[in-house]
């Protein structure tokens, strides 16, 4: 199950604020007594944490990455209302439930009224609330990794034409940075126009992602010369070097520039 939030109401379609991907149960005397301090009108609502299983937490790092959730939040928790907060969400024409419309119930608070709550820290473990073929469906078919992929494999054929192209005119050291200039800028404008779908800022963004790409670089050559000094097969230290730039380039696109 995939419950997911936009604008404080449920969405089905690629626009969303939160995915809930996790749940805890929690023993029925423990619930009782934090259910009577909230219900006591003390706090309007309650933020129930628990140990994210390392199962979430890769499911929510990759989500959040693929389909650039910069200010939503993957997270696991649950929430005990008070009476005035649960009479306020029943004249919105929402029952509160623990799994289903616990964060637009939050969502709805946070935005039209002000309130008080507190967090405990329960200790509890959740459950995994997604299934593998979900979070397939979110990282790679909605989501903008396997296109940023895509997009990046595309560029190397743009690195190399452009190497074989200048290679007899520029020689082996000089040719090399046209071929990798030319293929940033072939990156970013397939990506600003068919992974991200950038609006606005666009030489702004192109510098960013110059700048960052550089980086990557920059740490791909790092990561392999170490790997090389410490005997590592060239094929694997290329790889390491590979995905070291990878994490950077797509992290910082994901986040920052776009």
């Amino acid at each position: 199950m995939i419950q997911k939030y936009y604008r404080g109401k449920p969405s089905y379609g690629d626009d969303f604020d939160y995915i809930l991907i996790s749940r805890m149960t929690i023993k029925s005397d423990t619930f009782d007594g934090i259910f009577h301090d909230v219900y006591s009108n003390r706090y309007d609502l309650t933020l129930l944490f628990g140990k994210q299983g390392i199962i979430a937490f890769i499911y929510g790092l990759f989500i959040k990455l693929s389909l650039s959730v910069k200010k939503g939040k993957v997270l696991p928790f649950g929430t005990i209302y008070s009476k005035n907060a649960y009479e306020y969400l029943i004249s919105k024409n929402i029952v509160p439930d623990m799994e289903k419309n616990m964060i637009l119930g939050n969502t709805l608070l946070l935005k039209n009224r002000s309130f008080e709550y507190k967090i405990i820290n329960t200790g509890l473990r959740c459950r995994e609330n997604i299934h593998f073929k979900d979070f397939l469906d979110l990282t790679i078919r909605r989501g903008n990794m396997f296109r940023y992929v895509i997009v990046g494999i595309t560029g190397v054929i743009v690195n190399e034409g452009v190497l074989l192209l200048l290679h007899g005119k520029l020689g082996s050291e000089l040719s090399i940075i046209p071929a990798i200039e030319i293929s940033i800028i072939y990156n970013f404008i397939l990506n600003n126009r068919y992974t991200f779908k950038g609006r606005g800022h666009f030489y702004m963004r192109l510098a960013k992602y110059n700048l960052f790409n550089l980086i990557g670089f920059a740490a791909n050559l790092g990561v392999y010369y170490t790997a090389v000094y410490y005997r590592t097969d060239i094929y694997v230290a290329d790889f390491l070097g590979i995905l070291v730039a990878f994490i950077i380039t797509y992290t910082t696109a994901t986040m920052i520039v776009w």
